[in-house]
């Protein structure tokens, strides 16, 4: 009789214990991960950058380069990059924009290399009078691919995110009176900037280094007598108000401009924001060089046609003259580079080498 009892307990617990285990709780693993679970968080900061500049509010280079270059950033952005701007030496002077951009005064900034002597020396090439050109998108295409290509340029700015570089191209010498020969140069104070300061005074001029924003009173005050620059400042700056004569020396001129970002607004964007920027640049500076080659010639033609601008033309034996003159300017700088450890002649060089590839590609522009 026990017997049959234990056995019959046994059998109850044998089937028990699975129905117990069959009861107890599974693992709560909760509801499997959707896509926008695992997407990024959505980032929502905007900026707006304090952006300075030396030229006026009403001129082409800020109406319609900077400020429609600005815009296409902000539409690529969906608005999440806007911009103020400081024109006319509001926030920093024309010499102060670039070190004032690097130190954080200012998020970026547009200005000439030249308004800080001796601060690029390697840019200093391409203000040489040893180039072609043609024109003013000619030579902005020269010194952005000069740019990409060459670390020595590079080194030159690595303080600061370089956005572009482009160039004014060719530069005529606007004075008060007429100059027709070399020996009218002698002893006039003309305003001149970077690496045309020794070819004006190859010429037997007085150079004066000063930024364009104050050539206008300059000019009007009689402490100067001419300037060498881009004849769109007829217009832009007013100068034709204050000049009589245009003497045709496409020879002799070229500025650099340059736009940069101060590194620690540019290390805030993400990638996405950094890549509009690079890509919107790197369009603009064709754009640029267009715009400007556009606005020399609309520039000269508003001087002739409001205020009797009267221009003459080098003959070809006086224009041999001029550039005699001029042609020691070119070994000096090299002499000057390579005491200084740079490989002067290689610079120069490689200058002349991209300038002929552009001249090919860009050379007819606007003719």
């Amino acid at each position: 009789m026990k017997f049959k009892i234990l056995v019959v307990l046994l059998i109850l617990v044998l089937v028990a214990v699975p129905l117990l285990g069959g009861c107890a709780p599974k693992p709560e693993t909760g509801p499997a991960p959707t896509d926008e679970a695992k997407e990024e968080p959505k980032d929502d900061r905007t900026w707006n950058l304090q952006f300075a500049t030396f030229w006026p509010a009403n001129d082409f280079q800020v109406a319609d380069g900077h400020m429609v270059w600005a815009k296409e950033i902000e539409k690529r952005t969906n608005g999440k990059v806007t911009f103020t701007f400081h024109p006319a030496n509001a926030l920093l002077g024309a010499n102060e924009i670039y070190q004032g951009v690097a130190d954080g005064a200012a998020d970026l900034g547009t200005t000439c290399p030249a308004y800080t002597p001796g601060m690029f020396p390697v840019t200093e090439a391409f203000e040489l009078p040893i180039f072609k050109n043609d024109n003013a998108l000619v030579a902005s295409m020269t010194m952005w691919e000069a740019y990409k290509t060459m670390d020595l340029l590079q080194k030159e700015y690595d303080d600061v995110k370089v956005l572009m570089f482009w160039a004014t191209g060719p530069g005529d010498v606007m004075t008060k009176a007429p100059a027709n020969k070399l020996e009218d140069l002698a002893n006039w104070q003309i305003r001149t900037v970077g690496g045309t300061f020794p070819t004006m005074k190859a010429l037997g001029a007085t150079p004066v280094s000063m930024p364009m924003s104050d050539s206008y009173l300059a000019l009007d005050s009689g402490l100067l007598q001419g300037i060498l620059a881009p004849t769109d400042t007829l217009k832009g700056f007013k100068l034709a108000e204050v000049v009589s004569y245009v003497t045709k020396t496409p020879f002799l001129y070229n500025i650099v401009f340059m736009k940069v970002m101060n590194l620690d607004t540019w290390n805030s964007f993400p990638p996405d924001i950094q890549k509009v920027f690079d890509d919107v640049c790197e369009e603009y500076v064709e754009m640029y060089g267009k715009l400007r080659t556009d606005h020399t010639e609309g520039g000269l033609q508003y001087g002739i046609k409001e205020h009797n601008i009267q221009v003459i033309n080098l003959s070809p034996e006086e224009e041999a003259r001029w550039r005699k003159q001029i042609e020691p300017v070119v070994d000096a700088w090299i002499e000057k580079t390579n005491k200084a450890g740079l490989p002067g002649n290689d610079i120069v060089n490689k200058a002349k080498e991209i300038d002929a590839k552009m001249s090919q590609k860009y050379g007819s522009y606007g003719k």
